[in-house]
């Protein structure tokens, strides 16, 4: 029987007071707290150049908890936004996906964390069209407020080493259409 990988935190740091914690842990999902926070983490890196600290516990079971602070458990792979990156600008980014329904709080005291990776960018993104399906995964990108040019919608035929990620939404990816 193979053993679960786990993830591995790349360290504990100790995050500012100030900084805000995107709750990823919000039950229920919904399309604001649950897809929505991928397009601020977009968009923050994009336009702001705000690095993200993606929050995991590795010792945690499924559904288990990252952290807790000021009460709140915070669990699904929490993302946080730096105290120190926190202008007046993106401030007010924050507040405007939190008004769209992105759920999360600034942390009220320095905390430490088990950080697995800082999100510093988006991958560029291949969509497979070949099945036709191609709408289920724009949709997805539609509604977390993700642009439709961080992702091209191809034949794999055109994936090349410039892609980062390549999406086959319920494709059936043969020899003859996909070659190696």
């Amino acid at each position: 029987t193979a053993i679960p990988e786990k993830v591995k935190a790349s360290g504990i740091e100790t995050i500012s007071a100030g900084s805000f914690i995107i709750n990823m842990g919000v039950v229920p999902q919904t399309k604001a707290n649950g897809l929505l926070p991928y397009g601020m983490i977009y968009d923050l890196n994009q336009n702001y150049n705000v690095p993200v600290k993606w929050v995991i516990e590795p010792t945690k079971s499924k559904d288990g908890v990252d952290f807790v602070h000021n009460g709140i458990t915070y669990k699904g792979g929490t993302f946080i936004i730096p105290a120190e990156f926190i202008t007046t600008a993106v401030a007010s980014r924050i507040e405007y996906w939190a008004n769209l329904g992105v759920t999360g709080n600034y942390a009220v005291s320095s905390i430490s964390v088990p950080v697995y990776t800082d999100i510093t960018s988006y991958p560029r993104i291949m969509i497979d069209n070949l099945s036709g399906n191609d709408s289920i995964i724009t949709t997805y990108f539609s509604n977390a407020g993700i642009p439709a040019m961080v992702y091209e919608i191809n034949s794999p035929n055109n994936l090349n080493a410039c892609h980062d990620i390549w999406i086959n939404p319920h494709g059936d990816p043969t020899w003859t259409t996909h070659q190696y």
